[in-house]
């Protein structure tokens, strides 16, 4: 019998139990059930991840099976044995897949084979998407093997901890790694092995493609790590340094922009879960509007807000994802970033992610174009002229959106929700830009738990060659680098000395934009 979502089928009512010598113990009767899962049109078998539950709502573990946090790895037809009682389960195989869900009653010596089918309703990779989540906590060759379970072509593996070597401050050598990138022979799939994060207090940087020297010492300053990391002497064939804000509330997030050395910025990472429990907590030591988020979804919209402030300083960085798996309660991929490349390699890859031809998502699968280009394009005019633009998009979800959202500069130009949307027969009106700004195109789930969307990477528009810079974002980070300031003060004075050169220079910088600034 082959079924998809919602049956349950029962093999075998009886349950018996043993006598074993003179003191009475009950043996756990057992059955069996085989499980395959294909793809329903194609019949081609698919790796999973599963969630098997018994009568008492406790997640079961399976014999042989990578097992994180209450998910099985299938990787073929799923053989499992356990005592009789009844479970049900739930299987996923990332967004461009349905879930499917059922369950079974398993009596002693029962056994039975049974196929699931996933209905596929979107092939991003045939329109030049490929997904990565840039936050694993899982050790590289089991990551690796969960990445056709999640439909991704790639993930980075973060590591916080580098061995226990004496202190080298000025070293910019990179720690050798025995295995820096791991490929799935015969796919099109890898794992960077090679990414560090720098959890110390103020800091939030990681790095892809790069490990410190040695263990960071407290004292040094996370501007200096940027700056080691980024002129590491590179092989022929190595990948860039790839240096990303995952953590965009750190004290010395004005510091690192001011450098201009950020290539991307995580908005979707560990502060956001599947169901809100268990995300990464913080207090920003500034927020753009205080008070105004609150609630279960107010980690995702703050982030997201900070964000925009620093597109708003006309500063041009990339949107990227990561899930935090093995550490959060999300499974790998919930969080990921969808790059734009017509020829998938690690290099193209890297390189659509550095140009913004992306999309980051916990769920929606949103696809757009503005004018027919992909995310990252810089429209121009001159001075006086105005840029009308099309706006097409392709929006594939598995659960209710609230609404969907065209933003310019921080403003809603076009708002609808999605059954308002179909009315208008699958467009967005026609739109006319006359200023210089950045636009995404975003929708938003229907969760009061958590804060799940979709956004683009920024559309960029510049008229008479003048890019936006408003003054208010502008004065924003600068209050905030003075807040991180007075927190530096207060460490030692070799602490102070050390950060002293960036914050000159990080206050020079945000100087040079007040100066630049073209709007309020």
């Amino acid at each position: 019998m082959t079924y998809s979502a919602g049956k349950t089928s029962t093999f075998g009512l009886c349950m018996l139990a043993y006598c074993l010598g003179p003191v009475t113990l009950w043996a756990q009767p057992k059955g069996s059930i085989e499980l395959g899962f294909q793809e329903k049109d194609s019949g081609t078998q698919v790796a999973c991840r599963i969630k098997i539950l018994d009568s008492q709502g406790r997640p079961q573990r399976n014999r042989n099976s990578l097992f994180v946090r209450g998910w099985n790895l299938i990787e073929g037809p799923l053989q499992y044995t356990a005592r009789a009682d009844t479970y049900t389960y739930q299987v996923f195989h990332g967004p461009q897949f349905s879930a499917a869900a059922g369950g079974f009653t398993l009596s002693a010596r029962s056994s039975a084979v049974e196929t699931v089918t996933l209905p596929r309703h979107a092939d991003l990779a045939r329109e030049n998407w490929h997904a990565g989540d840039l936050l694993s906590h899982v050790p590289p060759k089991e990551t690796l093997r969960w990445l056709p379970a999640e439909d991704l072509c790639m993930a980075a593996v973060v590591s916080t901890q580098i061995s226990q070597q004496p202190v080298q401050v000025n070293a910019v050598q990179p720690q050798p790694a025995d295995e820096p990138v791991l490929r799935s022979v015969g796919h099109d799939r890898w794992v960077d092995s090679t990414s560090f994060h720098d959890s110390r207090t103020g800091s939030g940087l990681t790095f892809h493609h790069w490990l410190p020297p040695t263990q960071v010492p407290d004292a040094l300053p996370s501007s200096r790590l940027l700056v080691m990391a980024k002129e590491a002497p590179r092989e022929a064939g190595d990948l860039p340094v790839h240096a990303e804000i995952q953590r965009l509330w750190a004290r010395d997030v004005p510091v690192w922009l001011a450098s201009q050395r950020i290539d991307s910025i995580q908005i979707l990472s560990d502060h956001l879960t599947a169901d809100g429990a268990g995300a990464a907590t913080f207090e920003p030591l500034l927020e753009p509007d205080p008070g105004r988020y609150r609630g279960p979804q107010r980690a995702g919209r703050l982030v997201e807000n900070l964000y925009w402030q620093v597109l708003e300083c006309g500063l041009r960085i990339p949107p990227t994802a990561g899930s935090g798996f093995g550490a959060s309660p999300s499974p790998l991929g919930y969080h990921r970033v969808y790059a734009f490349t017509p020829t998938l390699s690690a290099q193209t890859w890297w390189q659509a992610i550095r140009d913004g031809q992306t999309f980051v998502t916990s769920g929606p699968l949103l696809r757009a174009k503005v004018n027919g280009e992909q995310p990252g394009k810089v429209f121009s005019a001159a001075a006086g002229q105005a840029i009308p633009i099309d706006i097409a998009i392709q929006l594939t979800v598995a659960e209710p959106v609230e609404y969907l959202d065209v933003i310019f500069n921080g403003e809603k130009i076009y708002q609808a929700r999605l059954d308002e949307y179909a009315r208008q027969g699958g467009r967005i009106p026609a739109q006319t830009i006359r200023e210089s700004g950045w636009l995404v195109i975003r929708v938003v789930s229907e969760r009061s738990d958590t804060y799940r969307l979709a956004t683009t990477a920024p559309y960029y528009f510049e008229i008479g060659g003048q890019p936006r810079i408003s003054r208010s974002a502008v004065e924003f980070f600068r209050t905030w680098l003075g807040k991180c300031n007075q927190q530096i003060a207060d460490l030692d004075a070799a602490t102070q000395a050390a950060y002293a050169p960036y914050s000159r220079s990080a206050d020079e910088f945000w100087q040079k934009r007040l100066s630049a600034a073209t709007v309020d």
